[in-house]
């Protein structure tokens, strides 16, 4: 289940100072036995600025609590993140966002589960409403996750899609809310670049808007891998690409060569003893290999280990088909364009590749059924 917005890491807009640097007055829970409340806060240009976590500075206050209520001034230096200290270690933090001259009330009425009302400016008005959308759909789902051992992926996926329709029935009725750069950061990539592509002026206009410019950064990026790998596949799919050739030796030290097997259907698995789910795909690979018999040309292709680890691996996981040892030459990597392990290739009697696949992904067998029939 997604995290709410508040532990989100990026930067904001250092805000104006004013002669007021305004207050915040915390109500705590009725059970509150301790007579201080600590309250950390940091500058949030610091967070925007920083290059790794030690350069940030957090700040902490401690307050006087009396007949229920603690009373603090905000930073004047700008805008920042506060985080009101519970007395017990607890799952969720009551925080908040400030700049100088905001007045901000907070009723605390449980700190475990937390129970938390912000309100005093337009920020946390609509935080306030966002989180009365979104967080009860959450506390569901971690119900259900605590009283269950087995949370099924499809019971996952509604929670998940109930979030998601919250988050954006949310957008749809507070299109100019200062929330919205943040709270579209719930959703996934694709879903979050169409909001994002078509927010309202006033909405960029937020302190909060670095937040979404940073992450959409990362979505941009990620959206042009993909499709990076879309062509990739299209292009491997068109059995355009002649294999590139190779020579490694196998387990007796004789150098086999790929266009040793010109003439036939090749499998290549790249893998490692190392790697978890290569382990987990040999079953597949080997009622494959046992199936198709002498149709098919196996390769396994030991990548990132030493010649002594490829060698137990083998005995180990008693693998049949021919084993080549690539150890750390990473040429092979680039020429195949492998992004992870097991990556696997088809290739056809006239040498051209014809699939790659990255990751144990069953519907590899189903293509490799398809080319041969």
């Amino acid at each position: 289940m997604k995290k709410t917005f508040f532990v989100v890491v990026a930067g904001l807009l250092l805000a104006s100072c004013s002669k007021d640097d305004g207050s915040v007055s915390i109500q705590v829970p009725k059970d509150f036995s301790e007579n201080t409340l600590v309250v950390s806060h940091v500058m949030l240009d610091n967070i925007f600025t920083a290059k790794q976590a030690d350069d940030v500075v957090v700040r902490y206050d401690t307050l006087e609590v009396k007949n229920g209520e603690a009373k603090m001034k905000l930073d004047a230096a700008g805008a920042a993140w506060y985080t009101i200290i519970p007395p017990e270690m607890v799952r969720e933090q009551p925080e908040f966002y400030a700049v100088p001259g905001d007045k901000l009330e907070v009723v605390v009425k449980s700190f475990n589960p937390l129970d938390c009302e912000i309100t005093g400016s337009e920020l946390m008005d609509d935080m306030t409403a966002y989180l009365s959308a979104t967080q009860p759909i959450q506390q569901e789902y971690y119900a259900m996750v605590n009283s269950s051992e087995n949370v099924t992926e499809e019971q996952a996926k509604v929670f998940t899609e109930r979030y998601d329709n919250a988050v954006k029935e949310f957008v749809a009725q507070h299109p100019d809310s200062p929330v919205v750069p943040v709270a579209i950061m719930e959703l996934s990539g694709d879903d979050f670049k169409v909001l994002y592509d078509n927010m309202s002026p006033k909405a960029k206009k937020s302190i909060l808007m670095p937040y979404a410019e940073a992450y959409n950064k990362d979505v941009e990026q990620m959206q042009g891998e993909r499709a990076a790998e879309a062509e990739r596949k299209a292009e491997v799919a068109s059995g355009t690409i002649t294999a590139p050739n190779f020579t490694l030796p196998d387990l007796d030290g004789k150098k086999v060569s790929l266009s040793d097997f010109r003439g036939k259907w090749v499998v290549l698995d790249f893998w490692g003893s190392w790697c978890g789910w290569c382990v987990k795909g040999f079953p597949a690979l080997k009622e494959a290999y046992k199936k198709y018999g002498d149709k098919i040309v196996v390769i396994g292709i030991d990548c990132n280990e030493s010649e002594a680890e490829w060698r137990a691996g083998v005995k180990e996981h008693q693998i049949p088909w021919l084993n080549l040892y690539n150890g750390h030459d990473t040429q092979l990597y680039a020429d195949y364009k492998i992004e992870g392990f097991p990556t696997k290739a088809i290739i056809n009697p006239e040498g051209k590749l014809v699939d790659l696949t990255t990751g144990e992904d069953p519907s590899f067998y189903t293509r490799l059924a398809s080319f041969v029939k």
